[in-house]
């Protein structure tokens, strides 16, 4: 499994806001309680960054935007988003489900 985001920072006055989603999940499409999402680079972007990269922006952000089980247990784990807050995609073709979740400041 990889241990790697996409991610795209976006930054406005007084604004940034950090997409970030699982390696793995690039391209897919998911769909939860009739809502379907692509995962896609145009909104997640190109440059792949680590575990420890990704928190280092989170942490400098105005809002985030994650999806992938991954960058949301990780987001989770360090405390800044709630696990009630996670909406839950089907994984096409699996059992399991990829989470998503949004921050603001």
């Amino acid at each position: 499994m990889s241990s790697s985001f996409f991610i795209k920072v976006i930054e406005r006055p007084g604004e940034r806001l950090i997409a970030a989603c699982d390696e793995e999940i690039m391209d897919m499409e998911l769909l939860s309680h009739g809502v379907k999402i692509k995962v896609s680079r145009i909104f997640y972007g190109v440059e792949l960054v680590s575990e420890d990269e990704l928190l280092h922006e989170v942490k400098k952000s105005t809002s985030v935007n994650v999806i992938g089980t991954r960058a949301v247990d990780l987001l989770l784990k360090n405390r800044f988003i709630h696990e009630e807050a996670i909406l839950w995609f089907d994984h096409p073709g699996k059992k399991t489900k990829i989470g998503h979740a949004m921050m603001i400041r």
